[in-house]
């Protein structure tokens, strides 16, 4: 069993994938279905938050995905006017 500064290390890692998604625009919603995206990658990835799922095989195994956090900080960077202004930044 891994001891916790190995798994907050692991979960860290996953984290930064997930903003390099987010910044890289790489992370759309769905047009119709709330808090479900489409997430690209080595495949498109579809991600529902309401249901805490993720297509891809690292979910499967029963992770906490890179797609699924990006979908959070995606949302929550909306909720917060965040994501606008890193658009019109990159823009």
């Amino acid at each position: 069993m891994k001891n916790i500064r190995e798994r907050v290390e692991g979960f860290l890692n996953r984290l930064e994938r997930a903003e390099g998604l987010l910044l890289e625009g790489r992370i759309h919603r769905v047009e119709g279905l709330p808090h479900t995206y489409v997430v690209r990658g080595s495949e498109n990835y579809l991600v529902n938050l309401e249901r805490e799922t993720c297509t891809c095989p690292d979910h499967a195994r029963g992770h906490t995905c890179k797609h699924l956090l990006a979908a959070v900080l995606l949302e929550r960077g909306e909720k917060k006017g965040l994501v606008r202004t890193l658009n019109e930044a990159a823009a």
